[in-house]
């Protein structure tokens, strides 16, 4: 399956589009051979930035099962493959449970910081409402993790490409300690979703938080977690990224 989607400019990074919104595109157009099945895992990686207006999807449905499916995906800007994407889909079932990772105690949205993110460095900021709690990105803390309020002025259909957008909505964790804006390309992400992801309102208030877990050698991997308002944990996030420090 191939189709035809637009990019708007305003949804630019760095230097490219922003790739959790090209994640969560993946998303949408991968759980269109699956209809109705709520996926449980995305897998991308990201080849080269993508900066035309148009692209193209490709979606193969490699395994129809009972329990799992899997579609394999390719974005295409410019002739040239720049995203590449693997989706897992699994109908619910019953089965053990256990506590899911806990939200930090954080301040109520209406208490937290509203700050202007500079639009030439992330003009995709404007599609959200971003409310930092404790540290800000460039504050050269001694912790690299950030936390904050945030909702999608308009998400994209999907919940869960919409989840996909918030794990990667919050500058990298190591900005935290930093004082000057450095690249920190994304080059793979992983996301895990939990049930109160098929249903996940983006335009309402949710707690983000993301945290380096190791830099070194010009990488760094990060970890992020989207929560509801009210607690529920939505979805879970890895990053691989390059670090392009000069100094």
């Amino acid at each position: 399956m191939q189709e035809i989607a637009s990019i708007a400019q305003s949804w630019r990074s760095w230097t490219g589009a922003h790739g959790g919104m090209l994640g969560g595109l993946v998303l949408d157009h991968a759980g269109r051979q699956v209809p109705g099945t709520p996926v449980r895992a995305l897998h991308l990686t990201f080849l080269s930035a993508v900066r035309a207006p148009t692209v193209q999807v490709g979606t193969t449905l490699v395994k129809a099962g009972r329990t799992a499916s899997v579609v394999t995906a390719q974005l295409t800007a410019d002739d040239r493959v720049s995203v590449l994407g693997t989706a897992t889909f699994g109908a619910g079932t019953t089965g053990p449970g256990s506590p899911a990772t806990a939200p930090p105690a954080v301040p109520p949205v209406e208490e937290a910081a509203v700050v202007e993110f500079p639009a030439h460095l992330v003009p995709f900021a404007a599609h959200l409402d971003i409310r930092p709690v404790g540290a800000l990105p460039l504050g050269g803390g001694s912790e690299p993790e950030l936390v904050a309020w945030a909702r999608v002025h308009e998400p994209p259909k999907r919940p869960e490409s919409a989840a996909v957008v918030l794990l990667d909505a919050l500058a990298p964790g190591l900005y935290a300690t930093r004082t000057d804006p450095v690249p920190v390309p994304t080059v793979e992400l992983s996301a895990h979703f939990t049930d109160a992801a098929a249903d996940f309102d983006a335009t309402g208030w949710s707690l983000l938080r993301i945290r380096t877990e190791h830099a070194g050698a010009g990488w760094c991997v990060d970890a992020s977690e989207v929560w509801t308002a009210s607690g529920a944990l939505v979805a879970t996030g890895r990053q691989a990224r390059r670090v392009i420090d000069a100094g």
